[in-house]
C-alpha cells in the first residue's frame, strides 16, 4: 500500500488522508513537499531573525561597539540572513526532536511513519510564527505576547514571569497543533483515544512548562 503526502488534507481531513500510513509501505510526494516547507521556513525564520536584531543590538556588546545607523541596519540583515539560514536546519531539528519524544509512545506507527505526521504538524507552527510575524514588527520585539491566545489577559492581571510565560504559549495554534496531533494519531496508531490523549496532552503540557521555567531562570538571571 501506498501513501501521498497530502498536508492540508492531512491537518483538516485526516480520515481520507491518513488511513493509508499506517500499512504503507511507500510514501510518495514528501521531498516535495518538505523542499516546500524549507523554503517557507527559511522565510519566516529569517523575517523572525531580522525583528528580533533590535533587541539584540540593544545588548550591552552591541551598544559598546558604537555602530552606525548604516551599520546596524547592515547588521540587522546579515542576522536576517542567518535566520534564513537557519531556518533551513530548523525543521528537521524540530521535526526529529518531536518524533523521538512521540516515538517511546508510539512505536506502533514507527519512526518513518511519525516522521512525516511531525513534518505535518510543523506546518501548523510555522502557521503560528507567520501570523505573529506583523505584531511582532509593529511592536519592534519577538518577546510580545502573541495576540492570538490567553498571554495578554493573564499579563494584565500578573506580571509573574513564569505564568505569563506559560499562560503566552496557549493560543489558538497551540490548541490547533495539540487537536491536529490527537486526529493524526488516532489514524495511524492502534493505541486507544484515552491512551493518545493522555500522552498528547502531557507532551505539550510539559513542553510548554520547561520553556516557562527556563524563561523565569532567564529574568531572574539577568535582574540578578
Amino acid at each position: 500500500m501506498e501513501h501521498h503526502v497530502q498536508v492540508w488534507r492531512g491537518l483538516f481531513k485526516p480520515n481520507e488522508t491518513l488511513h493509508t500510513l499506517r500499512e504503507s509501505k511507500t510514501i510518495h510526494g514528501y521531498r516535495l513537499r518538505i523542499l516546500i516547507l524549507l523554503l517557507c521556513s527559511s522565510i519566516v525564520f529569517g523575517f523572525l531573525f531580522y525583528i528580533c536584531s533590535g533587541e539584540w543590538l540593544q545588548m550591552p556588546e552591541a551598544v559598546k561597539m558604537e555602530l552606525s545607523d548604516d551599520q546596524k541596519f547592515a547588521a540587522s540583515v546579515m542576522i536576517g540572513i542567518g535566520g534564513a539560514i537557519g531556518g533551513l536546519v530548523l525543521p528537521f531539528l524540530l521535526i526529529g526532536s518531536s518524533t523521538l519524544a512521540f516515538w517511546g509512545f508510539f512505536r506502533d506507527i514507527g519512526f518513518k511513519r511519525l516522521y512525516v505526521l511531525q513534518t505535518y504538524l510543523f506546518v501548523i507552527i510555522l502557521i503560528g510564527i507567520a501570523a505573529n510575524l506583523p505584531y511582532m514588527f509593529a511592536f519592534g520585539s519577538t518577546e510580545m505576547l502573541s495576540p492570538f491566545g490567553i498571554g495578554p489577559w493573564v499579563k494584565a492581571i500578573t506580571d509573574h514571569v513564569f505564568l505569563t510565560t506559560l499562560a503566552g504559549w496557549i493560543t489558538v495554534f497551540f490548541v490547533w497543533h495539540l487537536y491536529a496531533t490527537v486526529k493524526l494519531l488516532m489514524e495511524s496508531s492502534l493505541k486507544s483515544k484515552r491512551y493518545i490523549l493522555t500522552v498528547t496532552i502531557g507532551l505539550h503540557g510539559l513542553f510548554i512548562l520547561i520553556l516557562s521555567i527556563i524563561n523565569m531562570m532567564y529574568h531572574l538571571h539577568l535582574n540578578g
